[in-house]
């Protein structure tokens, strides 16, 4: 094969071809501006800020490195205004119950000269409970609460993977729990955590040949007057800005009460009913849903109404017995009434004055941090119907608020049974605040078209 050669060239033709390749390479003579010619820039020129001097380190850097520590949580005074006899920081006390009184917001509907001033009752939740010690015999409905708040919280705290067994059965947990806690209210949600206990005592002999009956729910009941709430003294905390009439707000407190009871009797009666039907349509799903669930709903749902609607009439009774023969002083305070002066029927069968429920009546500037985190819930169910609270409150700083904290495990610090604890409280404030909003949304606007209707409710 022929290979290509390149041409031969001459000597004259090789200078001219060298001084060609030269000029293309030659480096072009240097460029210079007119002094007379403006120059124009496509980019403006700022002044430069005023000089400024650092602020001085403060506390807490180290070793001049200008490191901040993390941001720490201002504490706040709300324990200097606690009287250490008579405090309003909740408290788990079995005989005393303080329970706080939240004002609804007034909404931009209706005829707000004649609506009346109506608050949310919210106490927070009891500890999860504990299984008795040693020798201690429990109760079936404290095993079978105790063995539910266990399953819930393995449910909530477990990372199985949803199409494991474990997963699914966490899955169908959460759902029963969720759909349990629709069927209360919030006002039966405070009755439920009224401390009681299991004996009861029986009125005296001069009651059983009266028969009670209360005019708000036109429900006639029993002869006898059976103790069901083991609770001596009642603190109703409300805001400093409602005013100086504690009568007005102990007669909203009861109202609620009788109000909450007659639901909480309806809602006994239509539970009670579904019960069969609950239970029959679990026992025919098992084979293709075998967790059931309808069951345990409405069993929850019944026993809260039964329970309810008794620890309200009791609450009631009582309160309106001890105010009989008793006067509220200006701070909101219960006198107690002498012995001799009280009603046959108040009393217990021993003579003793153990059925008298104590009323104190305290204002606080506690509850304005609350009332403005249920203002926040109602704006953000409807604004069209409530008006913007302004800043934000967040769960952290109504618990702060109400002095709540967690409570040890057996007298021992558990960091763990504590953030669970926690979560569980704001869990429950988040969904209180959430059933208050609702229900009030609902009665302002039935209040703006027919307000005889709704007083009534």
């Amino acid at each position: 094969m022929d290979e290509k050669r390149q041409p031969i060239l001459q000597p004259a033709e090789q200078q001219v071809h060298s001084n060609h390749r030269s000029d293309l390479f030659t480096t072009p003579p240097a460029y210079t501006p007119n002094p007379n010619a403006q120059v124009q820039s496509d980019y403006k020129t700022f002044p430069l800020p005023p000089a400024t001097t650092p602020p001085p380190p403060t506390q807490g850097y180290h070793d001049g490195m200008g490191v901040l520590p993390p941001p720490r949580r201002i504490s706040s005074d709300y324990n200097l205004e606690d009287d250490p006899s008579n405090p309003v920081s909740y408290i788990r006390d079995p005989h005393k119950l303080i329970a706080y009184l939240i004002p609804f917001p007034k909404p931009t509907i209706g005829d707000l000269s004649k609506m009346p001033d109506r608050f949310l009752i919210y106490t927070p939740p009891a500890p999860p409970l504990s299984k008795p010690p040693e020798g201690v015999k429990e109760s079936k409905v404290h095993k079978i609460q105790r063995k539910w708040q266990e399953e819930v919280r393995e449910a909530k705290t477990s990372n199985a993977k949803t199409a494991s067994w474990k997963g699914i059965k966490g899955k169908v947990t959460r759902g029963i729990n969720w759909a349990i806690n629709k069927t209360t209210s919030a006002d039966l949600d405070f009755l439920n955590r009224i401390p009681t206990e299991d004996s009861t005592t029986s009125g005296s002999g001069s009651s059983s040949n009266r028969r009670d009956s209360h005019d708000s729910d036109g429900v006639e009941e029993g002869d006898e007057t059976h103790r069901t709430v083991g609770l001596e003294e009642l603190v109703l905390v409300y805001p400093t800005s409602f005013g100086s009439n504690p009568e007005a707000v102990k007669k909203e407190f009861v109202d609620s009460m009788m109000r909450t009871k007659s639901k909480a009797q309806r809602d006994a009666i239509i539970a009670t009913g579904l019960l069969p039907v609950a239970a029959a349509i679990d026992i025919l799903a098992t084979l293709i849903w075998p967790f059931g669930g309808l069951l345990e709903i409405d069993g929850v749902w019944a026993f809260s109404s039964i329970r309810g609607a008794k620890t309200a009439r009791s609450v009631t009774k009582r309160l309106t017995s001890s105010t009989k023969t008793g006067q509220l002083t200006e701070s909101g305070d219960l006198a107690e009434s002498p012995l001799e002066e009280m009603p046959s029927s108040t009393t217990a069968t021993s003579g003793g004055n153990e059925d008298t429920l104590h009323l104190r009546l305290t204002p606080s500037n506690r509850v304005e941090v609350i009332r403005r985190y249920l203002a926040m819930k109602c704006y953000q169910l409807d604004p069209k119907v409530f008006s913007s609270p302004g800043t934000g409150v967040t769960e952290s700083e109504v618990l702060e608020a109400l002095g709540w904290s967690p409570a040890q495990t057996n007298g021992e610090k558990n960091w763990e049974d504590e953030a669970w604890q926690e979560s569980q409280v704001k869990a429950d404030l988040i969904s209180t605040m959430a059933k208050g909003a609702k229900a009030w949304d609902k009665w302002c606007k039935l209040f703006a078209k027919h307000p005889q209707k709704a007083l009534k409710k």
